[in-house]
């Protein structure tokens, strides 16, 4: 038994269950199509018996082989449990972005990691005629944005390997972080601190204060998030609403811990 199995063993995962899931989270990850020999050494799997999983998936709809190159994509039963699964994540999360935005009285939002994008899923608005309005669905690249760089700095180092390759680190304002080796730097200071700012870096006047919510397994799941203008969101107000903000991203991770 190897280790990796031992330890699944240990934690009474289904083995086959697990090794399935993670070839739909690399697929989920992935920008483009995987063939077997890419899906089963990522996963540490036989290329055999991550043919057999894939095929599984293939039939129930979770996978789907694409055309002539014969290789592995989500199927539409991934997409749509993906969507039902992000819908009902943002509904857990309103009452804690309720607080939040009472706190602030800026608007607050709820961010996902998706294929190299972030996805912003839910968000109450603050109760202000000059307010920041981010639609739900709506998708930005992570190394400008708050929500962003905290859903790099919790996930591996291959995925903030992709997003730079896959991405560029394009510059938006003259703030916007376009250097790999500073972006790593300031990756690590955000792991260290606990949340993340963007200081003008996406759009010119609107900052952002955000942090990393944990699901049942304890990984990155999602960040919150508050944001306004610059005017508003000093630094004097950023330093005062830190600690808030980490307290109910906090909360909401106890939260969805102790219901997975």
């Amino acid at each position: 038994m190897t280790s990796t199995a031992a330890n699944r063993s240990s934690r009474g995962e289904v083995q086959s269950l697990a090794r399935a899931l993670d070839i739909l989270e690399l697929l989920g990850r992935s920008e483009g199509e995987l063939g077997v020999t890419e899906i089963g050494p990522a996963v540490g799997l036989p290329n055999g018996t991550a043919h057999r999983l894939l095929a599984t998936l293939t039939r129930r709809g979770y996978a789907r082989q694409v055309g002539e190159s014969r290789k592995y994509t989500l199927g539409p039963k991934a997409l749509v449990l993906a969507s039902s699964a992000r819908e009902h994540l943002g509904s857990l999360a309103r009452p804690y972005l309720e607080e939040l935005m009472e706190i602030s009285q800026e608007s607050s939002n709820l961010a996902t990691l998706d294929r190299n994008a972030v996805v912003y899923i839910e968000q109450v608005p603050a109760p202000r005629m000059v307010r920041m309005f981010t639609e739900p669905g709506n998708r930005v690249p992570p190394h400008a944005t708050g929500t962003g760089k905290v859903l790099l700095a919790y996930h591996d180092e291959e995925v903030v390997e992709s997003a730079i390759q896959q991405n560029g680190l394009v510059r938006f304002t003259p703030h916007t972080v376009t250097d790999p080796r500073r972006l790593r730097q300031e990756l690590a200071t955000i792991r260290e601190q606990g949340y993340a700012v963007d200081s003008e870096e996406m759009e010119e006047g609107v900052r952002c204060l955000a942090a990393p919510v944990f699901g049942p397994d304890g990984r990155i799941l999602a960040a919150m998030s508050v944001s306004g203008p610059a005017g508003r969101l000093s630094e004097s107000r950023l330093k005062e609403l830190i600690p808030h903000i980490k307290r109910i991203a906090d909360e909401f991770s106890r939260n969805l811990q102790s219901s997975g």
